[in-house]
């Protein structure tokens, strides 16, 4: 896949995503490396299901889990290329 990685950040903050999880995403995309991290910034189902829908879309072979942390206000990212 060609260096499109500003092209894919703005299709994932278009979506709602933050800069800083759209950098991460657009990354483990570019490299095909799998990834995980943990922020603050909230992600609603909404917001997932059109990530998905745009993975299925462009074919991006990863899947992406997050799992909300509500006591402590975070959510942690993985990110798995397929």
């Amino acid at each position: 896949m060609a260096d499109r990685s500003s092209d894919i950040i703005a299709e994932l903050k278009e979506l709602g995503i933050t800069r800083h999880d759209a950098l991460v995403i657009a990354d483990c995309i570019i490299t095909r490396k799998s990834c995980s991290w943990m922020n603050t910034d909230p992600v609603d189902d909404k917001i997932l299901a059109e990530l998905n829908e745009l993975i299925t879309k462009n074919d991006y072979r990863i899947s992406v889990k997050i799992d909300s942390i509500p006591t402590r206000n975070k959510y942690i990212w993985d990110i798995k290329v397929l």
